[in-house]
């Protein structure tokens, strides 16, 4: 389902915005967009929940031989749907990139990663989010967005790589900024890319290494130049 949420506010009638003043522990607000279908809206328990990586929304879905279509889509606010299901409380920690589903409504969210990038236990090193480190850095300075989305096979970019555990303390000597040749956009618009440097502070990695990334990973961009 295609994503348009950003976090940007929906006007909601419900009263959801309730769920703010009484413990509300999700990251977005209460009257954040977020997607679900006409069969839940219609009574269908939500058995699929995604996170989305690259904007942070959320989809809610029935089981898996509802498709989830645009012609069935619906736009709603997220304090609505965890209104609808108190059980949606147990995923407000769902890391981005990830899904959480489960047989019926009796039974426990299971999670997994539903994403290609790489993570600290899979890879031995993550990919910093640019936007996020640039609101700390001041000698971030980001290319737009527009340009960020749009990347073509053959353009260099700078990613900032950390070499330890998502979660844990910062240390000097485990992050570093290097260059990466897009090589591919794969079906769902990731980039795919091959590593133009050597780590100096991991053996994780090799030039030539494949990475795969999104916009939100890009901190620089070098069109063609030397890496």
């Amino acid at each position: 389902m295609e994503s348009q949420s950003r976090n940007q506010p929906i006007s909601c009638n419900r009263g959801c915005h309730e769920h703010m003043a009484d413990g509300w522990q999700f990251d977005a607000t209460s009257n954040s967009r977020a997607f679900t279908t006409k069969f839940v809206l219609e009574g269908s328990p939500i058995l699929r929940v995604y996170h989305d990586f690259d904007d942070g929304g959320w989809q809610f879905h029935g089981s898996f031989d509802q498709p989830a279509t645009q012609k069935v889509a619906r736009l709603v606010c997220l304090g609505c749907m965890i209104a609808k299901d108190g059980a949606l409380d147990e995923l407000h920690d769902l890391p981005r990139g990830w899904r959480a589903f489960r047989e019926s409504p009796n039974m426990p969210w299971k999670r997994e990663k539903n994403n290609p990038f790489p993570t600290y236990a899979e890879n031995g090193y993550y990919l910093e989010d640019a936007v996020w480190m640039a609101q700390y850095r001041d000698d971030i300075h980001l290319p737009s967005e527009e340009l960020r989305s749009n990347l073509e096979v053959g353009t260099y970019v700078k990613l900032l790589f950390r070499f330890a555990p998502e979660n844990a303390e910062r240390q000097d000597d485990e992050t570093e900024r290097m260059w990466v040749c897009v090589t591919d956009i794969d079906e769902d618009e990731n980039y795919i890319g091959e590593l133009s440097n050597d780590p100096h502070h991991s053996n994780t990695l090799a030039f030539g290494d494949t990475v795969h990334f999104v916009w939100l990973h890009v901190m620089d961009i070098q069109e063609g130049g030397d890496s």
